[in-house]
C-alpha cells in the first residue's frame, strides 16, 4: 500500500469580489505538485469556503503532513474563516493553538499561513509545529499565490522546507515584493533537515543491465592495428 504525504489546503475566503481567490491558489499548487518529480507521493486536500467547525471535523480523522491556510489575516488576531451568513471573521486563537497542537502530536510537520500579517502567529506556533511560516504584513495576492506555487513544487521534488522556502523568496524579490513571508522553527530543530518527501519515497535510479557477453569477449577493449600513411609522390 502507497504511502502519501497529505497536503490539506484551507480554502478559507468567502464569495466576495474584495477576497482572494483561493480556490485558484489550490488549483496552482494541486498543478505544480501533480508535475512535480515525487508528486504521485503526495495527496492534496482541501476544504473549500472553510469554516472553523470544517477543520475540527477534518482533524478528527485525518491528520494531514502539512497544513496550508489560504485567506486572509487580521494584524492582531487569528486567520480569517467563512461565516455562515457568507461572511468572515478571525479565529479565536486559542482555539486554533488546541486544534495545532493536537495535530502535531499525531503527525503534523509544517503549518503555512499564506495570509497578511500571520509571521507573529506562525513564530508562536513554533514551539508545537516543528516549523510555522507567515507573513510579516500584508501581501498581494498574486504574491502569495506565487509563494504557494513555488514553495510545495519544489517540497514536492524533494527539496527541504527551508530550501523552498528560501527559492520562493527568491522569486518574490525578483517579483518586487515588498513583505516577504518568513520561516518559524522551534529550539534545537532544524529546517535544512526537514522534508517533506522521505527516504522511503526516494527511489534508486535505474541502470541498464550489463552486456556479459560483449565484458566476455573482449572485442570492444581490442586497439586497432596500426597502418602506414600511404606514400606520398
Amino acid at each position: 500500500m502507497t504511502e502519501y504525504v497529505i497536503c490539506l489546503i484551507l480554502a478559507a475566503a468567502p464569495a466576495l469580489p474584495s477576497a482572494p481567490d483561493v480556490l485558484e491558489e489550490y488549483r496552482d499548487v494541486q498543478q505544480c505538485i501533480t508535475n512535480s518529480r515525487y508528486g504521485h507521493t503526495v495527496r492534496l486536500d482541501t476544504l473549500p469556503a472553510a469554516r472553523w467547525d470544517d477543520l475540527a471535523q477534518y482533524l478528527a480523522g485525518t491528520t494531514p503532513d502539512v497544513l496550508h491556510f489560504a485567506g486572509r489575516g487580521t494584524p492582531s488576531g487569528g486567520p480569517r474563516f467563512v461565516t455562515d451568513d457568507g461572511g468572515e471573521a478571525p479565529v479565536a486563537f486559542d482555539g486554533l493553538r488546541r486544534c495545532v497542537t493536537a495535530a502535531t502530536a499525531n503527525g503534523l510537520h509544517l503549518l503555512v499561513l499564506n495570509a497578511c500579517w500571520t509571521a507573529h502567529l506562525a513564530k508562536e506556533f513554533s514551539d508545537t509545529v516543528p516549523a510555522a511560516i507567515g507573513w510579516q504584513a500584508e501581501a498581494a495576492d498574486v504574491h502569495a499565490r506565487g509563494y504557494a506555487r513555488v514553495f510545495h513544487r519544489n517540497l514536492a521534488a524533494g527539496e527541504s522546507v527551508a530550501k523552498a522556502h528560501a527559492t520562493a523568496r527568491m522569486m518574490l524579490d525578483l517579483a518586487g515584493c515588498a513583505s516577504l513571508p518568513t520561516l518559524h522553527t522551534g529550539a534545537g530543530r532544524i529546517p535544512e533537515a526537514h522534508f517533506l518527501i522521505g527516504p522511503e519515497a526516494r527511489l534508486a535510479p535505474q541502470r541498464a543491465p550489463l552486456n556479459l557477453r560483449s565484458q566476455q569477449s573482449g572485442t570492444h577493449l581490442r586497439k586497432p592495428r596500426f597502418r602506414p600513411p600511404p606514400p606520398q609522390f
